[in-house]
């Protein structure tokens, strides 16, 4: 039943730490785009560009790769 235990919380915490993740990327670039928009320029926008395609849209796609669909499809045989 230990065993069991443990391996319930390692799952868990796996999924929680993918979602954390890509909350705080997702934050940090919220935060960045308000930077850029309060004063603009040009390297203020390559800066969020850069660091979206870098941090943001990695985190989001592991994230959404460790998500296993709710229902499975099932094969129609003719």
């Amino acid at each position: 039943m230990d065993a069991t235990l443990l391996a319930i919380i390692r799952v868990g915490l796996s999924v929680l730490a993918d979602r954390v993740l890509a909350l705080l990327s997702l934050f940090m670039t919220f935060c960045l785009s308000c930077w850029v928009m309060y004063n603009p320029s040009e390297l203020r926008l390559f800066v969020v560009g850069g660091f979206a395609m870098l941090v943001f849209v990695p985190s989001v796609i592991r994230s959404n790769r460790n998500e296993r669909p709710s229902k499975p499809h099932l094969e129609e045989s003719n």
